[in-house]
């Protein structure tokens, strides 16, 4: 009896601590579960926004799409939101059927602030005379990149964005038949030197061709880089050895090519034509210097308590 009364005396003991365990795990459950479905409504919110940027930009309706940035946004190049739809509007003016599409990889939400990383696209078509005649050409871009977004009321707006990576290509006429690689490192100290790297691959040995690699400083207004055309080497590659800038602001390195084709004319002479055109744009970020020297120099050494055993 006693073993009996010594048991349901334990288990007596027992049971609030166990109550209380299986009241926390239900709550920690439950607290769990109410935060992750947050997250999800959250994150939903944040995705519908981003569809929004994708729809309103399709449709090239400026203020749908003024709607979703905050009047504080400032990307990593530098532009606030009246240089960036400046930008965005003489994209439309140049390119009228331009589309854009975009995957979203990651999101991550803290409090009222998420950072989304995605990919976009972009496609359009363009002519361009040469010689009187027109020639068509396509433009394909691609750019992976950062959006942070702050909740303000109901809505997210969008506050900056950072372009990790970026490429896009232009080709016109027998260009788009041509292998067009340009490679540049993605991020650079600023007033350090990088090379850039053009390798063309040409289908047909009676192309000739000339191409140029050019450094442009990302600013507004922007500035094009001037073109220095040289035969490309029988390698296919030509390279050019720049110095990113000291003003610490991004960079694009942009590759020309014309593809000529001999022909003779009535006159039984020799006459070159230009028969395609290509360009490639790649961006380069800068890493903006800072002379921690001057700062290490003004701080007073502090040395770490002892411990008192």
């Amino acid at each position: 009896m006693k073993k009996i009364i010594l048991t349901i005396v334990i288990a007596l003991l027992l049971t609030p601590t166990c109550f209380a365990s299986d009241n926390y795990i239900a709550y920690a459950s439950n607290s769990t579960k109410k935060t992750k479905n947050q997250t999800q409504k959250l994150e939903k919110e944040v995705k519908n926004t981003l569809k929004q940027l994708i729809t309103y930009t399709n449709e090239y309706n400026s203020d749908g799409l003024k709607s979703i940035y905050s009047n504080n946004y400032l990307n990593a190049d530098g532009f606030d939101k009246k240089m960036y739809f400046d930008l965005v509007e003489k994209t439309w003016k140049l390119y009228p059927d331009i589309k854009y599409s975009m995957d979203i990889d990651s999101i991550n939400i803290v409090g009222n602030t998420a950072i989304a990383g995605v990919r976009e696209y972009a496609s359009a078509t363009s002519s361009e005379k040469v010689d009187e005649i027109e020639i068509k050409g396509y433009l394909k871009s691609y750019s992976d990149c950062l959006y942070y977004l702050e909740k303000v009321g109901d809505n997210w707006l969008i506050t900056s964005d950072n372009i990790i990576s970026e490429k896009t290509t232009l080709t016109y006429g027998e260009a788009s038949e041509v292998k067009v690689e340009l490679i540049v490192p993605q991020l650079v100290p600023a007033n350090k030197e990088y090379t850039a790297s053009l390798s063309v691959t040409v289908p047909d040995k009676k192309m000739l061709t000339i191409a140029s690699i050019g450094q442009e400083k990302i600013t507004y207004p922007h500035v094009n880089a001037t073109e220095v055309y040289r035969k490309l080497p029988e390698s296919g590659i030509l390279e050019r050895v720049f110095k990113s800038n000291k003003d610490n602001l991004n960079e694009y390195t942009v590759a020309s090519i014309g593809i000529t084709r001999a022909q003779i004319t009535k006159e039984k002479q020799i006459k070159l034509v230009v028969t395609g055109l290509g360009y490639v744009i790649t961006r380069t970020n800068v890493i903006p210097t800072k002379d921690f020297s001057k700062v290490n120099g003004n701080v007073k050494k502090e040395t770490t308590a002892k411990l008192v055993d």
